[in-house]
């Protein structure tokens, strides 16, 4: 017993040997205002305790010492190589940053998939050591601006940190970094409350005037939380909801969602940036506009029709010539019309716009079809497109081996199933094509297109490939096509 005392006395004389002398001089990495040090401040150290894990310090100037601990100076050296210590940190002494998003990572380098040693509470404050050169940190095509930064956290803890979503400022500020709450009257985020967002690409579809059905989705978009006390983001590709527990404003044009991983960037008054963390660490980006940007509520009031029509499509064919429309009821009614719109949400816009589409689809496909609905082809057979958009195809053997027609009927002599309008064409196609008709034969999973013009005796049909069609558009022929003509019955 009496030698475990004296190896213990003298590992601790050991430890503490340096107490009336100097270990050397160390660079304080995080301010220590109870004692007036300063984060660039060079001190001397007396002592280090590996059990404790500190230091002894001194202050400058002053015969008065006390422990730090070990992560908050850098290792003790002498004093000219901790003034080059110091100097390598002088770019960003006294500055120290918030994280604007909660799960923001510090990686182990300067790489946007590098490990992570830690994750950022929301508007928790880190250390700004130096910055250093990494991998562009890319949201789809664009580089986020910002730059890698090394920090370090109250704990210690060191890595790199990509500073898009960080907060800087010097602790000298009379703020000292604090997060800006939203007040009442911020009039951006009252703005944003208000919007019905719907994802950007919708525009496109708008503005192209070919409604891809395929790519719109009622549920779609995002919803802010203030009002129905659930932050929301549905996309194809995604899709969450966490509870509303208010915002903070943490830069000019972007707010931090409190107690969540969303960060919402202000582009302009009707397009936003959601940014999210999710659990691997990594932050997503989502574009969403204004449901007016979009274009949706103005190509619905263009192409829908008029209460007036409405009434008359309701009438038998032989009373419409003695219709005559009630009189208008007057700017009462259109106000309680807008006040009604405003208040509708952008699904139900989408649900109208995709039913729209259905119907001109339907429409188109029945133009076709009353121009038989029975045609016939000495070679290809009978085909029988009825009004109800089923199809009966019978005597096509001779398509048995081109490859059109799925495997399953390569034996079959008729086949069944539904026919619709669901593709587009563009360019030269559409001066020498009506459309695209889509055959599902029954019990198989396969669909069979074809270009098709509606001529004078009877149809002409141009088989089309599967990979010609890109987000449901034709723009090109097949290089080497089957042509099929049917002649009306």
């Amino acid at each position: 017993m009496k030698r475990v005392y004296t190896i213990l006395l003298m590992s601790l004389l050991f430890v503490f040997a340096g107490c009336s002398g100097k270990m050397g001089y160390g660079v304080v990495l995080w301010s220590i205002p109870e004692q007036n040090l300063y984060d660039g401040e060079i001190v001397p150290v007396y002592a280090k305790s590996n059990i404790s894990k500190v230091y002894i310090i001194g202050l400058p100037d002053s015969k008065q010492k006390f422990e730090v601990p070990l992560w908050q100076i850098s290792a003790p050296e002498s004093k000219r190589k901790a003034h080059k210590t110091a100097s390598y940190y002088a770019e960003y002494r006294r500055q120290y940053a918030r994280a604007a998003v909660d799960g923001l990572p510090i990686r182990a380098e300067p790489v946007n998939t590098a490990n992570q040693v830690y994750r950022l509470r929301l508007n928790e404050m880190i250390k700004i050591l130096y910055k250093g050169e990494g991998q562009a940190v890319m949201v789809g095509k664009k580089a986020l601006d910002g730059e890698w930064l090394r920090v370090m956290t109250a704990d210690g803890s060191r890595g790199w940190c990509f500073s898009y979503n960080l907060r800087l400022f010097d602790e000298t500020a009379s703020d000292a970094g604090a997060a800006e709450t939203i007040e009442e009257k911020d009039e951006q985020w009252e703005r944003i409350a208000a919007t019905r967002w719907v994802p950007d690409f919708y525009k496109e579809i708008i503005d192209s005037g070919k409604i891809d059905i395929a790519r719109l989705n009622p549920a779609y978009g995002f919803d802010e939380g203030s009002e129905s006390g659930f932050i929301s983001l549905s996309l194809a590709d995604i899709s969450i909801s966490e509870e509303f527990r208010g915002a903070e404003k943490t830069g000019f044009n972007m707010y931090s969602l409190k107690d969540t991983s969303f960060t919402i960037i202000v582009q302009s008054p009707d397009a936003i940036i959601v940014q999210y963390v999710g659990k691997n660490g990594l932050p997503s980006s989502y574009n969403f506009i204004g449901l007016e940007k979009s274009g949706i509520p103005q190509f619905l009031a263009l192409n829908s029709p008029s209460p007036t029509e409405l009434s008359a499509q309701t009438l038998l064919p032989s009373d419409k010539e003695n219709f005559i429309p009630e009189p208008d009821a007057g700017t009462a009614v259109d106000a309680e019309t807008d006040a009604a719109e405003e208040q509708k949400p952008a699904s139900e816009y989408v649900k109208e716009l995709i039913s729209y589409e259905r119907g001109r689809r339907l429409k188109q496909y029945q133009t076709l079809s009353s121009h038989g609905p029975v045609f016939i082809s000495s070679n290809y057979g009978v085909l029988t497109l009825n009004e109800d958009g089923g199809f009966i195809w019978s005597g096509f053997r001779l398509l048995h081996n081109s490859g059109i027609l799925p495997s399953s009927l390569r034996t079959a002599d008729t086949g069944r199933g539904n026919a619709a309008v669901k593709y587009f064409i563009t360019g030269d196609l559409e001066n020498q094509f009506d459309g695209v008709l889509t055959f599902s034969f029954a019990g198989t999973d396969t669909e069979v297109n074809f270009l098709y013009k509606i001529e004078e005796t009877g149809l002409r049909l141009e088989n089309i490939t599967a990979g010609s069609i890109k987000k449901s558009t034709i723009s090109a022929r097949s290089s080497n096509p089957l042509v099929l003509f049917f002649a009306k019955r």
